[in-house]
């Protein structure tokens, strides 16, 4: 009887145990919002209500305003610009701020051209966001 109980606690402590690490371990987005448009938005509140327009024109510039949640300071996440499929820009940026934040990846004028444009977030291998728009 005493093995038993023993064995049931143990059985209850290692399952908590696994429960925890794999959800301390677990992948997690930390993307909450990003908005490509020809403005850069740097306040949380003005991402917020800001949405992406139906095309950008050929030869303007594009930003990215991205705000990150649970993320700790200096946590680097790569931006990477498409015009279709292939790739003409890639940035690397760290968070300023910890936990919470917004950075701003842009596409100069020069390098937006008429076809497709697509933006992406990574984190290591992972991508954590993915957005295309037509450029006209």
């Amino acid at each position: 009887m005493k093995n038993s109980k023993t064995f049931i606690v143990f059985a209850v402590l290692l399952a908590i145990f696994a429960i925890t690490f794999t959800g301390c371990t677990g992948k997690t987005n930390t993307v909450e919002t990003c908005v490509l448009s020809t403005e850069q938005y740097t306040e949380k509140s003005t991402l917020e209500s800001a949405s992406h327009p139906e095309s950008f024109e050929a030869g303007q510039d594009i930003f990215a305003s991205v705000r990150f949640i649970e993320s700790p300071l200096s946590m680097a996440y790569t931006g990477i610009w498409y015009i279709d499929g292939k790739e003409v820009k890639v940035e690397e940026k760290e968070m300023m701020t910890d936990k919470s934040g917004i950075i701003v990846y842009s596409l100069t004028a020069d390098k937006v051209t008429v076809g497709t444009v697509r933006f992406e977030i990574l984190h290591g291998d992972d991508v954590l966001y993915s957005k295309e728009l037509p450029v006209q």
